[in-house]
């Protein structure tokens, strides 16, 4: 039997994969062959455009170096680069008339439809971890091909570990057997407590780091500029999550107890998904401002650029609570989808016994 392992680079099931068992090929995304983690593969998915396989890799920095060395295993890619010399174009036309659909939403896609066409028959899936800011827009294409998968080699020949935000993508409630409940005020109260403790202490904790960045600009502290502005946008999202999780318990509890409403909890973080991604732009746009000003005041010594560092450091803080707000929003209406899907299928085990 031909085996594959798909695995990605999420901690919480990487570790499942069979590194030692030499009868799988390893496939493996991006950057992931090149970590201490991945033990062996056979195989690198790099389907980014060049423009992001070259440019600055925050997961690892020499990514394109490493790309660009001899190692005689397929890396696939949107087209042939001459630079790379592992490189293989992937089959797109192939993959798309197995398909029969426009279903590539993800790089596990290509896998996949890759995996059907070079005769896999058992096939392992590790490590994928869809993130809040993948899960909206990735899910029903990894819905798809697993679906495409156990179809093809029948459920038993599929295994997957799939967590995090999309660990309950294939739990969702049976239609007609979930009935009108209330989660009630109390609950939501409850939330908003909770809620508000941790906005307390993570808003402690971003002033404390604002006042360390600038206290290290006034003493032209060039070199601890850098990690604490790190610091800051790291504190300034987690703030801002834990706003943006409170201002949703607030609301809900306004609404008393009435009837829960599955379709309003998945519209408003599918909003809030949205408006994340935008936000998220803003803030590499003034991280990076924030970087070139750094080297322009540590270059120069020059007062106007401390002025000018402090101002854009102010707009990330400003852009990162914002994008951490809907952060918290999509996580807040997250666990509320969570616990109707939890009530409507013990509903539903009900009907059934009964």
């Amino acid at each position: 039997m031909k085996k594959l392992a798909i695995v990605g680079s999420d901690p919480a099931s990487r570790h499942l994969a069979p590194f030692e068992d030499t009868a799988f090929d390893i496939w493996v995304f991006n950057e992931a062959a090149n970590h201490e983690w991945c033990k062996r593969w056979t195989a690198v998915f790099q389907m980014h455009d060049p423009n992001i396989y070259t440019g600055h890799n925050t997961k690892d920095p020499k990514h394109w170096e490493w790309l660009q060395q001899c190692r005689k295993k397929p890396i696939y890619m949107q087209d042939i680069d001459p630079l790379v010399p592992d490189g293989i174009r992937y089959p797109i036309e192939d993959a798309l008339k197995l398909a029969g659909a426009e279903m590539f939403t993800t790089t596990f896609a290509y896998m996949a439809a890759l995996a059907i066409l070079q005769g896999y028959e058992y096939i392992e899936i590790h490590g994928m971890g869809l993130s809040a800011s993948e899960y909206d827009y990735q899910k029903f294409g990894y819905a798809y091909w697993m679906g495409f998968l156990r179809g093809k080699l029948g459920a038993d020949n599929v295994v997957n570990t799939i967590t995090h935000v999309g660990a309950d993508l294939f739990n969702s409630p049976r239609y007609g057997y979930e009935g009108n409940f209330s989660f009630g005020a109390e609950y939501f109260m409850q939330r908003s407590v909770f809620n508000e403790n941790n906005w307390k202490a993570a808003e402690k904790s971003l002033n404390n780091l604002t006042d360390a960045t600038l206290k290290a600009i006034r003493n032209y502290d060039f070199n601890k500029v850098p990690e604490l502005a790190k610091e800051l946008q790291a504190a300034a999202l987690l703030s801002g999550e834990h706003a943006g999780a409170l201002s949703e318990s607030d609301r809900y509890q306004k609404f008393g107890s009435r009837y829960a409403d599955r379709g309003g909890f998945e519209n408003a973080a599918a909003k809030a998904q949205n408006e994340l991604e935008a936000k998220r732009i803003l803030i590499w746009h003034f991280g990076g401002m924030v970087e070139y000003v750094w080297n322009v005041w540590n270059q120069s010594n020059n007062q106007t650029a401390a002025q000018q560092l402090r101002i854009y450091i102010q707009e990330m803080v400003k852009r990162a609570y914002e994008a951490g707000a809907m952060l918290g929003v999509y996580k807040e209406n997250i666990e509320y989808l969570k616990k109707y899907d939890v009530i409507a299928n013990a509903g539903g085990r009900v009907l059934i016994e009964a």
